[in-house]
């Protein structure tokens, strides 16, 4: 079975997957940014994106499962706000570049190969003095945390992030603690912290 179909398998199979609502994080760190241009990468039923419309944000949402991008069209016209829905994939669908003032990458873990495309192709769609925000599971959460992938070579160091990020002012690296109790889509059985690696970069 073939990645796309994995996750457009787990998409049919609940109603929602994740929150109806954006990640706690993300919400908090961008509250006091001013409405512009946004992306959201590997949006998954657009929770995030949604919310990013709601607080006047121009938001394109990509991901290549078609499942997952009808569930945030039907979400999206219920809460009465407008979102630009890409199915497509962002290894090999290339972004418009310095495009964005916000460009928001969450969970988003692929093998090695596609990782050095994408990275590379998210980061180049920010404009000047744009945001960049890198929320993921950490390295060190396969030992040490709860949950997320457990092959090392689909979570990338905080090193490989900030240095891929050339032009930018890293504001923000560091590992947070994430409470699973609070984070859906993980089942009802696991419980325990994650370590999440987080990254906010102003581009200079």
């Amino acid at each position: 079975m073939s990645t796309r179909q994995m996750w457009n398998d787990r998409y049919t199979k609940k109603d929602l997957v994740w929150s109806a609502g954006p990640n706690e994080l993300f919400a908090t760190e961008i509250r006091n940014l001013k409405p512009g241009k946004a992306v959201d990468v590997a949006c998954g039923e657009g929770r995030n994106a949604i919310w990013l419309a709601e607080q006047e944000w121009n938001v394109m949402a990509i991901d290549f499962s078609d499942v997952a991008i009808a569930k945030g069209r039907r979400i999206a016209a219920k809460r009465d706000v407008n979102v630009n829905w890409i199915t497509e994939d962002v290894s090999t669908w290339k972004l418009p570049k310095y495009e964005f003032d916000l460009v928001a990458v969450l969970y988003l873990h692929t093998t090695i190969r596609e990782r050095e495309l994408w990275l590379k192709n998210v980061i180049d769609s920010v404009k000047p003095s744009g945001t960049f925000i890198y929320i993921a599971h950490d390295s060190d959460n396969i030992e040490n945390g709860v949950g997320g992938p457990q092959d090392p070579a689909l979570l990338p160091t905080m090193a490989e992030i900030t240095n891929a990020l050339k032009g930018f002012d890293v504001e923000i690296a560091e590992v947070i603690e994430r409470p699973v109790s609070r984070d859906p889509g993980h089942g009802k059985e696991l419980e325990g912290i994650a370590l999440d690696s987080f990254v906010r970069a102003l581009r200079t």
